[in-house]
């Protein structure tokens, strides 16, 4: 049995045998005193090109010639980016999803656009929940100038992901639990104009995550049902 936080030890230290909360979808770590919410959290996807095909990034130097990125033209596909959802999630609340980017060029203008194709599904077959259809999340970045986006530089561009009923076109968030899998094709439509670079006058993508709000706890079943019966 955990040991209450005023018990105190020979040392005059508190001793306890762990923080024991109640064991809810609605319970978890918050901070801000002033203002208590949920923090957030990443969900890390990896670039993984595909291999033969339609138009892939090409991977090469970004700044120097040891270290290569991946360099995109207005064709290029990313798939798949497969997320789970973390048993910290806080159900019930939106998702953003972000992409990690940048160039090399002494010069760029113009705009960097695509769009995310997105699938997802609960998990274990609950009440017959199967992938749903491919929902469609354009994006679009403006890209002015060197000193909005400098040369190097690591920019990161965020966007809505779900919302209560999919609301506006996303993913329902509604239907978002612990243990679902978001299935993410990544693809470029229209490029910036680039000069200057040394090895590819291209915009590169260095990660594509997702962020989540956090309950900073973790569930007392491994399975569906996650909170106890």
């Amino acid at each position: 049995m955990a040991q209450e936080l005023t018990d105190i030890n020979k040392n005059n230290e508190m001793a306890f045998d762990g923080i024991v909360l109640p064991c809810s979808e609605t319970t978890g770590i918050k901070c801000d005193f002033d203002n208590p919410t949920y923090g957030w959290k990443d969900l890390v996807g990896q670039i993984i090109p595909r291999s033969g095909g339609q138009a892939a990034p090409a991977f090469t130097a970004f700044r120097g010639g040891k270290v290569k990125e991946y360099a995109f033209s207005d064709t290029d596909i990313i798939d798949n980016i497969t997320f789970h959802m973390p048993h910290d999630y806080v159900l019930g609340s939106d998702i953003f999803i972000h992409i990690h980017w940048g160039h090399n060029g002494t010069a760029i203008s113009g705009t960097f656009a695509g769009n995310m194709n997105i699938m997802y599904s609960k998990g274990y077959t609950q009440a017959g929940e199967i992938f749903e259809a491919e929902t469609v999340i354009p994006w679009t970045i403006s890209t002015p100038d060197v000193t909005t986006f400098p040369r190097w530089a690591h920019n990161i561009h965020e966007l809505q992901m779900s919302a209560s009923a999919g609301a506006g076109g996303l993913i329902n968030t509604d239907k978002l639990e612990i243990d679902g899998l978001i299935v993410v094709q990544f693809e470029t439509t229209t490029v910036p104009t680039i000069t200057g670079s040394a090895t590819s006058n291209l915009p590169y993508v260095f990660t594509i995550d997702i962020h989540y709000q956090s309950t900073e706890t973790a569930t007392k079943n491994r399975n569906y049902p996650f909170y106890g019966v």
